[in-house]
């Protein structure tokens, strides 16, 4: 929600999605990095290679912008497009330069057919023809579709993790922009890479809001992501036997979502609420040292985000004075409630959490309560 909001601020900069695709691409993704986790350091920067750096160095400079109202350079957006489609569908043999033009003609249609542009309609229009062309893509796996796949991963190779990001119009940074706007880069998995970041942008001044939710909060959201038909990050050797996930989702029993934290591999036949639990501490803790060193930061609690209007607004005037933007349409549309879910399973409802709480309750040992605690939380009784 927070980065959502943020993407509407024209003073920052982002990538259309999570920074995963670009390590993956550059070969430090989760086996291939070598680290066991999502851990990543300077060292792991450091031995790319000369080849692999400039592969990860220029496809980031290549993604790095500002959502746009409309497409100006169609030519451009159809390269976009066809980029994307071949890092979700990586099995599929594309040819990258037809896709492009498909995806230029698609708008063109889309134009031509409704005379205002409808990105779900584009996406439509699109996964359409692919399909009629006998690419297996399937439209269910992207954000806000009407539907949740039927079972199983896109494929056995993933690049990019569904759910995945949509179609539409796309500022690229300047030079100029690079060199003087802030760059958000929004992955929870970030809070084991730090060290690399800062490797990875070694003239920056490193910055981070730190966004916390109450442990039952946050194990009922992975809870419920784990158990719907997206958020694969890595494919396990071996299949996983977690109660509540493996057996409510067998086609996926190799797939390991959300964050891989160190010390994984102890978790792969606990429930699944236990293995939630261990990923919101380990998130937490790795984050906790990290501005434990001095790290310039914001935390920002998920509740107020969510509160009256009153807490909504002063929440996000303490946001802007920290990034030293104006407090924009964007950011005034958000203190109203005003914002639109993404990657959300089900509706946010203020304590949900309260529905299952005997589950959840009980994977909240000793050490979940003194991580709450840290970070401001009190009796479980004052959560929502």
């Amino acid at each position: 929600m927070l980065a959502e909001v943020l993407r509407g601020c024209d003073r920052l900069l982002h990538l259309r999605a999570e920074i995963n695709p670009f390590l993956r691409i550059a070969g430090l993704g989760h086996p291939h990095s070598g680290s066991g986790s999502d851990v990543l350091d300077a060292g792991d920067l450091e031995g790319l290679g000369a080849d692999r750096r400039s592969l990860l160095d220029g496809e980031l400079s290549l993604e790095i912008g500002n959502p746009a109202h409309r497409v100006d350079d169609e030519e451009r957006f159809g390269l976009d497009t066809a980029w994307r489609l071949t890092v979700q569908w990586p099995r599929v043999d594309w040819q990258p330069q037809e896709l492009a033009h498909l995806a230029t003609r698609t708008l063109r249609q889309m134009r031509s057919d409704t005379g205002t542009p409808s990105w779900e309609r584009y996406r439509a229009l699109l996964i359409a023809e692919l399909r009629r062309r006998g690419a297996a893509v399937d439209g269910a796996f992207y954000d806000g579709a009407s539907e949740a796949s039927g079972g199983g991963a896109p494929g056995e190779v993933l690049v990019e993790e569904p759910p995945f990001v949509s179609f539409g119009p796309w500022r690229h940074a300047s030079a100029q922009d690079l060199c003087s706007r802030p760059l958000v880069v929004k992955t929870p998995s970030n809070a084991y890479r730090m060290a690399f970041l800062r490797a990875l942008f070694p003239n920056a001044r490193v910055r981070v809001i730190h966004l916390t939710r109450n442990p039952a909060a946050s194990v009922n959201g992975l809870y419920d992501g784990w158990r719907h038909g997206g958020f694969h990050a890595h494919r396990m050797s071996e299949p996983l036997d977690i109660a509540g996930y493996t057996d409510h989702r067998p086609k996926d029993r190799h797939w390991w979502k959300f964050d891989l934290p160190p010390g994984w591999s102890e978790y792969t036949a606990a429930p699944l609420p236990q293995v939630c639990a261990f990923q919101w501490h380990s998130a937490h803790e790795w984050i906790l040292r990290e501005l434990s060193q001095g790290t310039d930061h914001l935390r920002v609690r998920f509740e107020d985000l969510t509160g009256t209007p009153q807490v909504r607004t002063a929440t996000f005037e303490r946001i802007t004075r920290w990034l030293d933007v104006p407090m924009s349409t964007s950011f005034q549309r958000a203190a109203h409630g005003d914002v639109a879910p993404v990657a959300a399973t089900v509706k946010p409802s203020p304590g949900r959490w309260r529905s299952r709480a005997s589950l959840i309750t009980g994977a909240l040992d000793e050490r979940i309560h003194a991580m709450a605690r840290e970070l401001g939380y009190g009796s479980d009784g004052e959560w929502i």
